[in-house]
């Protein structure tokens, strides 16, 4: 099987290499990527062909892994190549955003499957998961078959994947920006000191590894904006109020501009910014 990706960042790559390493070929396309994303290719065996056209010309399988708001413009980049293979929408977005990007693919015929990866990059087993909603779900779970990433076969409902992603993050990086909140307002108010030595009351180390989670947020902070908005999306289409996450994402956009670092950052770098104080 070939399969394209779209495109081969930290988490695509390795979600790359685990095709390779189940017996899949894995291409990509160079044309408007930068240095970064083809040394990576390179160094993890992805056959570059060039384009996005030759791309869908000759995989059988596309697996889109982009920024959020990117989502709709790579389905519609495939689909004007009138691609009609398998489709793999493997980014962090809402039910109603993966049925509008299932729109605008399936129109030449592609099979769509929503898939929601949950974890770290897959260089480890049992550390990544991706979860497959979508008629043609078996077909793309198979393509990883005796790898480090573990395939999880859910419904044949587009969306399905899309909502189990959300419900996740919204608690695992939803959490982050809550405490990276915390620790800017206790700053702010000259306590935090006694709010970290009331933690360790609860807790030995409970203070250092909140503020160790806190810098860790910045070198991601810049694509956990989309994603939180994502996830306030489909919290209102369910009922549920979307003020948290809104707020989320507002945070992660203060502390966007740390993203190259140098990383972890220092906690007082993070709160200034959290602050805004430069």
């Amino acid at each position: 099987m070939k399969i394209g990706f779209l495109h081969p960042g930290s988490m695509g790559v390795s979600i790359a290499a685990s095709a390779i390493s189940s017996g899949q070929a894995a291409l990509w396309a160079s044309d408007g990527r930068g240095p970064a994303t083809r040394q990576r290719a390179e160094e993890h065996g992805l056959q570059d062909v060039g384009n996005v056209t030759e791309l869908c010309n000759q995989s059988d399988v596309i697996c889109s892994i982009c920024p959020p708001a990117a989502a709709e413009d790579v389905a519609r980049a495939v689909a004007e190549t009138g691609y009609s293979g398998i489709y793999v929408d493997g980014n962090a977005v809402s039910p109603e955003r993966m049925n509008a990007v299932a729109g605008i693919v399936a129109k030449n015929g592609a099979s769509v499957v929503d898939g929601a990866i949950i974890g770290h990059p897959a260089w480890k087993a049992g550390t990544t998961f991706l979860h497959l909603s979508g008629p043609a779900r078996a077909e793309v779970a198979v393509c990883f078959s005796g790898s480090v990433l573990t395939a999880k076969i859910m419904s044949d409902k587009i969306g399905e994947a899309s909502a189990l992603k959300m419900c996740y993050a919204a608690l695992t990086k939803g959490t982050a920006a809550l405490l990276c909140g915390i620790l800017g307002t206790a700053e702010e108010l000259g306590v935090r000191d006694a709010l970290n030595e009331q933690w360790e009351i609860d807790g030995a180390n409970r203070s250092r590894d909140r503020e160790a989670t806190v810098c860790g947020v910045p070198a991601k902070a810049w694509r956990w904006i989309d994603e939180m908005e994502e996830i306030a999306h489909t919290f209102a289409g369910a009922g549920q109020p979307d003020g948290f996450h809104l707020a989320s994402a507002e945070i992660f956009k203060r502390l966007s501009d740390l993203k190259d670092g140098p990383h972890p950052s220092e906690i007082k770098t993070v709160l200034g910014k959290l602050r805004g104080i430069d």
